[in-house]
């Protein structure tokens, strides 16, 4: 669905998808801007590793590829300022000291910059007109006013918009009330005005994590060349880092809205008409489709596809040929924040250890952790915090794991670590919430805790405990499965092409 002054584009695109090769099935090359928030290493996470996977395999098939970006922050710099730089084959145009400022799950004291601000849409504008994409492909709008949809369509080009979390819903990504329960509200100003008391009131955490990301960067050039001594570059990082938070401590802090309801309620009402306009809306999951449609998003714009990242297809199955003694079990991120199910997985902890079940396992964490379970984790025998690793470490980190633990308790809206672990061979332990049902299918790979929490978590894993063969014949079924679940990245290419021909 195309807005009049988009047909001419539209239509070459179709021309185009007419005029496929047969022997690959890409459409002849067109030029794709993507929008989200970040680049990886400065940030983490399957979203952006989904992106910049797929901008990757697009410019590889010959397509030309720009991403527009909120990225880093910078104290001592006005802003916002457009930085043009390239990723390999794609044109990053990042927007600097940007406006627009998220806590993420701590969310938002701007819901109306969410909504519009002109000199994003502005720039926007200049890099459409440049570049002259015949596809805007949204990956998300965090750090940027949801206008920018509607920026597209003014300047006549075609949009898709992948629904990879719930932020045109919530601010706070996740759809969690301020009680900490799966909100399903409509009437949503007072509840959000709540859940968003805590949103960051200056750029403090993304200028910490640029300095970061900046102090490491820089050690790794200047040690390549020994140009300083790691001690010296160590003082002149901790004067940096202290120059910049002064500096920041300068700034006015962010004003809580007025009437903030009444703001947070004109944040999803706006963003479910702005989403009525989007060419096509592709879901990573038939949940995170139905959850859109019941808060009012047009069910007919949307398609269901399933997602990927470049590696799973090439993690190696491990090999299990007798019931493991004792198991390892594993979780990725999942004890990175509550909603992800630290609490989840610490409350499962103290019962085994009630139990007298503690030692009779092994917990690998791998991921981010979370401060407020951190020191707990650290007390328990067979426990170990393995914390943050590269994708390209994961094949080996997961040779010797038996089991993984996927215990969200929001509604996922697929959950990436799930299929890197069965494309290992490694059955799951999963609360059978939004996306992850996908593959978690009890009896097959997994097996589901239907209560969602620490109890449940612990039943389950106290049944294997005690019955380790279990372990084996799931491994066995889910090997056998891996190929349903697991899409490799080219045919996911190929589907992304099919919903640029029909947006």
């Amino acid at each position: 669905m195309v807005p009049s002054d988009a047909l001419p584009r539209a239509a070459r695109l179709a021309r185009e998808a007419s005029s496929s090769r047969a022997d690959d099935c890409t459409i002849d090359a067109v030029r794709i801007l993507h929008l989200g928030w970040g680049f990886s290493p400065w940030r983490r996470g399957g979203l952006i590793n989904y992106a910049e996977d797929l901008m990757a395999a697009q410019a590889e098939r010959g397509h030309s590829v720009a991403y527009f970006f909120s990225g880093r922050h910078y104290a001592g710099v006005s802003g916002p300022r457009l930085k043009r730089w390239r990723l390999r084959d794609v044109e990053m145009h990042e927007v600097v000291n940007g406006p627009i400022v998220s806590g993420l799950e701590l969310g938002t004291r701007t819901p109306e910059l969410e909504l519009a601000e002109p000199r994003l849409e502005a720039g926007f504008r200049r890099v459409v007109r440049s570049f002259r994409p015949d596809v805007v492909h949204v990956q998300e709008l965090l750090c940027l006013p949801s206008s920018l949809l509607d920026v597209a369509r003014e300047e006549g080009v075609a949009t898709v918009m992948t629904l990879q979390d719930y932020f045109p819903l919530c601010s706070t990504l996740r759809l969690f009330d301020a009680d900490g329960r799966i909100c399903e509200r409509l009437d949503v100003g007072e509840e959000c005005a709540l859940r968003n008391a805590d949103a960051p009131a200056t750029r403090e955490p993304f200028v910490a994590d640029t300095l970061h990301f900046e102090i490491a960067r820089w050690h790794r050039r200047l040690r390549v060349g020994r140009v300083i001594s790691d001690e010296l570059y160590d003082r002149i990082a901790r004067h940096a880092f202290d120059w910049s938070m002064r500096r920041l401590a300068r700034e006015a802090p962010y004003p809580a809205p007025r009437a903030a309801g009444p703001a947070f309620q004109r944040r999803r009402d706006a963003n479910v008409e702005r989403l009525g306009r989007v060419g096509r809306l592709v879901a990573q999951s038939p949940r995170v489709a139905e959850i859109y449609a019941a808060r009012g998003v047009a069910p007919e714009r949307m398609t269901t596809l399933r997602f990927t990242l470049a590696h799973i297809e090439h993690l190696r199955p491990r090999s299990l040929r007798s019931p493991p003694s004792p198991i390892t079990f594993t979780t990725l991120g999942g004890c990175a924040s509550p909603t992800k199910g630290s609490d989840v997985v610490v409350g499962a902890l103290r019962s085994l250890r009630e139990a007298g079940l503690e030692g009779r396992f092994r917990l690998r964490v791998l991921g981010g952790i979370h401060d407020s379970v951190r020191r707990e984790l650290e007390d328990y025998r067979g426990v170990s915090l393995d914390e943050l690793y590269e994708r390209e470490q994961l094949d080996e980190l997961l040779d010797d794991v038996d089991v993984g633990i996927m215990p969200s308790i929001w509604e996922e809206a697929f959950g990436y670590s799930g299929v890197e672990m069965l494309a290992k061979g490694i059955p799951l332990i999963a609360n059978p919430l939004g996306g992850i049902v996908e593959y978690a299918r009890e009896g097959q790979t997994a097996w589901l805790n239907r209560s969602c929490d620490a109890q449940g978590l612990a039943d389950a894993m106290r049944t294997l405990i005690d019955e380790p063969e279990r372990v084996l014949d799931m491994h066995v079924r889910a090997v056998a499965a891996r190929d349903d679940i697991v899409v490799p990245m080219a045919r996911h290419v190929e589907a992304i092409e099919a919903v640029y021909r029909d947006s």
